[in-house]
């Protein structure tokens, strides 16, 4: 038998003997989740934001703040850890309590040449190069956010003044195994960005119905020398990043879309400007 992965081929067609609601039912049964969800994957961010936006923790499932301002509502989800497995875990079990948008909110490192620490970049499509979500479509399958919701994602940076560039991303399960090859290989097809979670993520919500986006602020490159880390120069942009998209979240009219990226720099459909460098900081927060 030819090798496939998952071991067993269309797996994606069949029902799970496990549930996510029969999980919540029985470990955490008063809890709800707020309609949108706002994950990031560095603690230290999550606590600035909370303390920024006041909030409560409201679920053990992860460290799950509910924010509220003037009647709107969203979440603020710190996961267990890293990575594709553990964060579509978490966004399976929020989606059971009632989740229904996900925003990832994350640092990427720089496949591009043209990126440099601090910029950000709208994900519109993820290779996939993970194991999680060759279990929720099969490979053919592409990995795109929702459109609507990479609208507003846009809206809400535009809104905040922050320069963006919207392109794909390369996700892996293995940052120490980002080779020499495989950087020239996605740099030439335009891929922007190398994170852990993205198109996991992506096929979770075509799956579940769920609307999906990711923003990522470039923490660190990789060029054809090697890695050149730059975390501490990604803290404040990251920052602003979060926090835009949190204060369009809490504002009454953020379910709505509009036209968007005005301030959208570098993509195909404007011109080639720069967005300008941040201050500083911590890409294994996404």
């Amino acid at each position: 038998m030819a090798p496939t992965f998952p071991r067993y081929r269309g797996k994606w067609r069949h029902r799970s003997l496990v549930d996510p609601k029969e999980f919540v039912r029985r470990y955490q049964p008063d809890f709800r989740a707020p309609p949108r969800c706002v994950i990031v994957w560095n603690r230290r961010l999550a606590e600035r934001m909370v303390e920024r936006f006041g909030g409560r923790n409201a679920a053990s499932l992860a460290a799950t703040n509910v924010l509220r301002r003037r009647g709107a509502t969203v979440g603020l989800v710190f996961p267990r850890g890293v990575g594709a497995p553990t964060t579509i875990t978490l966004l399976e079990e929020l989606f059971a309590a009632g989740g229904r948008e996900f925003v990832g909110v994350g640092l990427a490192g720089a496949v591009s040449p043209e990126l440099a620490p601090g910029d950000i970049v709208v994900c519109d499509g993820a290779v996939r190069d993970e194991g999680t979500s060759h279990h929720y479509a099969p490979a053919h399958v592409p990995a795109h956010p929702s459109p609507t919701l990479r609208r507003w994602l846009e809206q809400a940076l535009d809104d905040a003044g922050l320069p963006f560039r919207a392109g794909p991303s390369w996700t892996t399960d293995a940052p120490y195994r980002e080779t020499l090859p495989e950087l020239r290989h996605y740099r030439a097809r335009g891929v922007l960005t190398v994170e852990m979670e993205a198109s996991a993520m992506f096929l979770f919500g075509r799956a579940r119905r769920a609307r999906v986006a990711s923003v990522l602020v470039i923490s660190d490159r990789l060029t054809e020398r090697g890695w050149d880390p730059r975390f501490h120069e990604a803290s404040d942009r990251l920052d602003a990043v979060a926090a835009a998209v949190l204060a369009a979240s809490l504002r009454p009219t953020s379910g709505r879309t509009s036209r968007v990226g005005s301030r959208r720099v570098g993509s195909r459909e404007s011109d080639r400007r720069r967005s300008p460098r941040p201050g500083d900081r911590s890409r294994s927060t996404s």
